[in-house]
């Protein structure tokens, strides 16, 4: 048994169990950063072991882009928030009595402002996502295609589809969880070794030898 193969195994399957304990209230963020250290290394296994330097790369441009998208969310969702609050005047919404009064005071106050802007960061989160997603779809097709386990190459194609349609009313996290219990999966379905190139044919009496 090749150590690598079996060390990645192991703590891929294990990480991917923590990294699924994300919503465990207070210690849950915790729990799942240690999690996603262990498929980390596990990733830099097999990429040692296939010799393509490209899948963990990949992965961690994943996880590098999420980060960022999800800062810079959260980012200009509190700084529009706060400024918003501060320069809104409730006491003027006491007196409304018209849905159009209200529309106009809520674009005088700058709440839908700050709505539109809300919209705008969760846009880009959504594309950020995406992308996310993409680069680890393509460092799970090559353990897949490099190590016969095709059930990355299905963990890969669930991520990017939860990944395009979580804004239809959270469709896309159903999708993603789905995707997390194929991944747990997949590394405890990888091979003790990585399987042998395929040996061409056996050369017939009378043909012509391959080039």
């Amino acid at each position: 048994m090749d150590s690598k193969l079996n060390n990645a195994k192991l703590m891929g399957g294990i990480g991917s169990i923590l990294m699924l304990l994300m919503l465990v209230p207070t210690v849950g963020w915790i729990i799942a950063f240690v999690g996603f250290i262990l498929v980390l290394v596990a990733v830099k296994y097999l990429a040692d072991e296939i010799k393509d330097h490209n899948i963990f790369t990949n992965y961690l441009l994943s996880f590098i882009i999420v980060i960022i998208g999800v800062f810079l969310f959260a980012i200009i969702a509190v700084f529009s928030f706060f400024s918003t609050i501060a320069g809104t005047n409730w006491s003027a919404f006491q007196n409304l009595t018209s849905p159009q009064q209200v529309f106009t005071q809520l674009q005088t106050s700058g709440l839908l402002t700050f709505l539109g802007t809300l919209l705008v960061a969760l846009a880009v989160l959504w594309v950020v996502l995406i992308v996310s997603a993409i680069f680890l779809r393509k460092s799970f097709n090559k353990i897949a295609s490099d190590t016969k386990t095709h059930m990355f190459h299905t963990a890969g194609l669930l991520y990017l589809i939860g990944a395009a349609t979580v804004i239809l009313f959270g469709v896309g996290l159903i999708i993603i969880f789905v995707a997390f219990i194929l991944q747990i999966i997949a590394f405890f379905s990888l091979p003790e070794s990585l399987p042998t190139a395929a040996m061409p044919p056996p050369m017939q009496p009378g043909m012509p030898p391959q080039p």
